[in-house]
């Protein structure tokens, strides 16, 4: 387990994104294989209806407007492919370290 990955799962940040979105695919891939542990955990929200385990509700309450937006714990988002650094450092996480 990457340590990134659950400390974001417990400071309760969220990634809103789409299955079929091109740039969920590209922050996914930046994971690598601790990705897994953004699904299991609750970070990662579905918000097409078409998706698996598709919250779309709460993606329109939230008014997010393009994937990924990722939502941290002081009530700001991000939108777009972030860096791991960058989520970290808005999460008050450790760096993932270069590979």
């Amino acid at each position: 387990m990457d340590p990134l990955d659950k400390c974001i799962a417990d400071k309760g940040i969220k990634e809103y994104g789409a299955f079929w979105c091109p740039n969920c695919a590209k922050q996914e891939k930046m994971f690598e294989d601790s990705y897994d542990i953004i699904m299991d955990m609750g970070v990662y929200v579905e918000c097409d209806a078409r998706g698996d385990n598709e919250q779309s509700a709460l993606c329109i309450e939230k008014g997010i407007k393009g994937y990924p937006t990722w939502e941290f714990q002081d009530g700001t988002s991000l939108q777009g492919v972030m860096e791991l650094h960058t989520i970290a450092e808005k999460a008050g996480c450790e760096a993932p370290r270069p590979k």
